[in-house]
């Protein structure tokens, strides 16, 4: 009884030290990652920049580099594979993915995932999201977008609408990662005749990293009603606009200038015409407090026809195979008309 008591004592004291330091806090630890930190932490890491299209005005946004990197390998390799996204990888390489994603310097943005599968991919991009501590619509506006789709009053555009101002009030980083994944997976219902995997089911998959509330996570009824938004969001994802909280006067693109230097901090200084061949479109640099809240870049596409980009929703450009130099990805936005793969759109 005295070695049990005497070791109870030990334990206690051990734990109150361990406790009552400040270093050995889990928050100091992740510092330099990008698991389990707020979003904006997770970008001054690692982001990668992604161009917006909206009505023919371009935007620059940033993402962070896991994103960009899971979701240009998947719209090129996952639009053939059944159950993408449902299906479970292999654990041990998810763990490996995530070690890559969460270290630094690189931050795994010279992966060019061999040895891995698109299972892989989907799973540790679901995981990142799911580890946020605040979901991509933030808990402050969790009732407010459930609301919206409660509502047995509104017609369809009105609740587009109701939606579009509510993504406004959203942190300018959330903007961007939900215009991104909500392309994403509109991009992937277009292939649900191969991939098994409508926008219900994407739905299910993807409401714990965009839109779930802790105290709801084990009430199916919940659950639901919040699937049932995020379902709504990524079949009217081409409605959308860029939010006015994103835009600022559009300034003409000097002549000379062919290209973004996409590596670069954003602020509202650079102004460029953007190229879908741009070569690097990651970053790794710390950015000062300045320029974390610095406006997107844009540029006026409408009046320069040359340098419009082409290609539909965000499929990359195959001629480079991952790696450091993956292609500028291109989110289509307020689109009245979806570009299709030769199948109507879902309608649960």
């Amino acid at each position: 009884m005295d070695v049990d008591s005497n070791k109870d004592t030990l334990i206690k004291s051990w734990w109150k030290k361990v406790t009552n330091n400040p270093i050995s806090k889990p928050v100091s630890q992740k510092q330099d990652q990008i698991f389990g930190v707020p979003l904006q932490d997770s970008l001054r890491c690692a982001r990668a920049a992604i161009a917006y299209v909206d009505n023919d005005v371009q935007y620059c946004g940033f993402i962070p580099v896991i994103v960009a990197k899971c979701g240009s390998f998947l719209k090129d390799q996952g639009l053939y594979t059944e159950g993408v996204f449902r299906m479970s990888g292999s654990a041990k390489r998810i763990g490996q993915l995530q070690q890559i994603f969460n270290s630094p310097p690189d931050y795994g943005r010279q992966l060019d995932w061999k040895g891995y599968s698109i299972h892989d991919a989907a799973n540790v991009l679901r995981r990142f999201l799911n580890y946020l501590p605040e979901p991509v619509i933030v808990h402050r506006l969790y009732q407010p977008f459930r609301n919206v789709i409660l509502s047995s009053t509104s017609s369809e555009p009105e609740k587009v609408q109701q939606f579009q101002s509510l993504i406004d009030q959203l942190p300018e980083s959330h903007q961007y990662l939900l215009f991104y994944l909500l392309d994403l997976l509109s991009f992937f219902s277009q292939n649900v005749h191969i991939t098994k995997m409508d926008t219900f089911n994407l739905a299910s998959v993807f409401t714990p990293g965009i839109l779930l509330d802790p105290d709801h996570a084990l009430n199916p009824a919940q659950y639901k009603t919040s699937q049932k938004v995020v379902q709504f969001l990524v079949e009217h994802q081409h409605c959308f606009k860029m939010p006015h909280s994103s835009r600022f006067p559009v300034l003409p693109a000097a002549k000379d200038q062919k290209t973004l230097d996409l590596s670069a901090p954003a602020n509202d200084s650079y102004i460029s015409s953007v190229t879908a061949d741009t070569d690097s479109v990651f970053s790794t640099t710390t950015t000062s407090p300045q320029q974390q809240h610095s406006r997107p870049l844009s540029v006026d596409l409408s009046s320069n026809k040359e340098h419009s980009i082409k290609r539909a929703k965000t499929m990359p450009s195959r001629r480079s195979k991952y790696g450091p130099n993956d292609p500028l990805q291109i989110v289509q936005l307020n689109k009245s008309v979806i570009e299709t793969t030769g199948h109507d759109k879902l309608k649960k």
